[in-house]
Order: C-alpha cells, then structure tokens, then sequence
C-alpha cells in the first residue's frame, strides 16, 4: 500500500511499492490521504492528477481517504485489504511547528502491529537508523 499526499510528488513511492508488489506477488493499493479542511493548491492537484494516472497505469487500486486520524484508517485499511507493508514518504511539518505538529508517518510508526511500516526518501544512513529503532 503507498500512503500518497499531497504535498509531494508521489512517483519515486509509487514506483517502489509497485516492486513491492510484484516480489510478493501482492496488489497495490494506491491511498491519497487527506486530513478534513485541508486546502489543495492547484499546483498540487495537478501532482495529485500525474500520481493518479502513474497509479493507475501501475495496475493500482486507487482510494481517497479523508480523515482526521489518517494513521488509524491506513491500519484499519491494511487489515481489511491484508496488507501486510505500507509505504509513506515522510513529511516535515513546518519549522516553527515541529515540537507541536505530529505527522502521518509518525503516528504510523506508533500504531503498526503488525504492519509493516517503510519510510521512503531517507538517505541510505538515516534509513538503516529508522529500521533499527522499528525493531528495536
């Protein structure tokens, strides 16, 4: 499952967990997430527009969630479909609001279970840090 927003291109998320799929034989879900009251840019809806025909020409099955607890409805999502990895980019609250601002895919990394839980875009060091503090 790719957890897509808005605020970013979505297309290095969809490719990975497209291969995702495939090496286990398993659907894509594509999931463009958006809190209630969130205004979209126009800008941003025409990424939003390229990301929904890339997923779709990837084969996946494209939902809209709107929610106010993203993290919940994702886990909830991935149960109901049996997803078993959720991809998500991770996204960086605005700086005079980092202390105060949870973000999606910390609230993810809080609430998996059993689902598993990748963050897309680290550099090659600070994801190696990310998978030993998930497992640890």
């Amino acid at each position: 499952m790719a957890c897509l927003s808005a605020r970013s291109g979505n297309s290095e998320l969809l490719r990975k967990a497209h291969a995702a799929a495939q090496e286990h034989s398993g659907e894509l879900y594509a999931v463009f997430v958006d809190l209630p009251r969130t205004r979209v840019r126009m800008e941003q809806v025409r990424t939003l527009i390229d990301d929904a025909i890339l997923a779709n020409s990837l084969g996946a099955k494209i939902i809209w969630l709107e929610s106010s607890d993203v993290a919940c409805e994702l886990i909830e999502l991935a149960r109901q479909f049996r997803v078993g990895r959720i991809l998500i980019s991770r996204s960086q609250p605005a700086p005079l609001f980092r202390p105060f601002k949870r973000t999606v895919y910390s609230d993810l990394l809080r609430t998996t279970g059993d689902v598993r839980i990748d963050v897309v875009g680290f550099e090659r060091a600070n994801n190696a840090t990310l998978k030993r503090s998930i497992l640890a």
